[in-house]
């Protein structure tokens, strides 16, 4: 029994750390160790939060959505703005805050590995509840090629967006909207994909590449700025509380603007 429990923990572990361990690896000025393990375990501590609000959206959505739009509301704003929120929490009011956030490779480490706190939190759930329908290799493989990495590459722009947002010259307050808004975007098409009939469930596998691309492009870019000394070291921009919530209160208008659109159409 207690094998049982170790052998799903470990493989719902191991999809997370392997991936933060290369991205890690991709800096070359690597970020304290504490720190980005406590980013890590702050993203794990996202669900004490995430699972107190999923009643009362659940609780909504039943109420008032079916088909399409429930998908719809379920996919990209009960799993994508609920989650992406937390996450950019803890990367904004925690990572940021440090003085060794200094550049904009940094936000994407940092975005990786509290999104794949949460993530890794979520495997067990995941892989310790399929683990009863079908092997602990299989779910755990699904999961290792889709799911996680998806969290991944949602943490990998959003730590790049709330990098360019404080490191930038002008434009941050649009940056910290994006480094929302983006992320919340791909967490939602790519879940709405696998659970409506309104579009092809391979749209997720095009988001899982098209996503991967980008982050390949994004780190080959940051390398290349760290070894010609070209990176951004001053912060131009402190993302309060205040700004923070009229930015993640226009993401959330804005797809709750979306979801009134499928209503209607769907």
């Amino acid at each position: 029994m207690y094998l049982d429990h170790f052998l799903h923990i470990f493989a719902a572990l191991l999809p997370a750390i392997v991936i933060l361990v290369y991205i890690y690896k991709q800096d070359k000025f690597p970020e304290p160790k504490k720190i980005v393990f406590k980013t890590f375990l702050f993203g794990c501590a996202t669900v004490l939060g995430i699972d107190l609000l999923i009643p009362v959206f659940d609780h909504f959505s039943e109420e008032n959505f079916k088909g399409n739009t429930y998908y719809f509301f379920d996919s990209f704003i009960r799993a994508g703005f609920l989650e992406e929120f937390f996450k950019s929490v803890v990367i904004i009011f925690f990572c940021t805050r440090k003085s060794v956030f200094d550049e904009p490779m940094d936000g994407i480490v940092y975005g990786v590995a509290a999104s794949l706190g949460f993530a890794a939190y979520e495997n067990i759930d995941y892989v310790r509840y399929f683990a009863e329908k079908t092997s602990i290799l299989d779910i755990s493989l699904i999961r290792t090629f889709s799911a996680v990495p998806m969290h991944a590459l949602c943490g990998v722009m959003m730590g790049f967006l709330i990098s360019l947002s404080i490191f930038s010259k002008k434009n941050n307050y649009l940056f910290l909207v994006l480094s929302i808004l983006i992320p919340v975007g791909m967490h939602g098409l790519y879940n709405f994909s696998l659970s409506s009939d309104l579009i092809s469930h391979e749209i997720a596998n095009v988001i899982l590449f098209l996503s991967f691309l980008g982050a390949i492009y994004l780190f080959r870019e940051m390398k290349h700025r760290q070894s010609e000394g070209r990176m951004f070291h001053q912060k131009y921009y402190t993302i309060t509380i205040n700004n923070f919530i009229q930015a993640t209160t226009t993401v959330l208008i804005f797809y709750l603007i979306l979801n009134f659109i499928v209503n209607m159409n769907f």
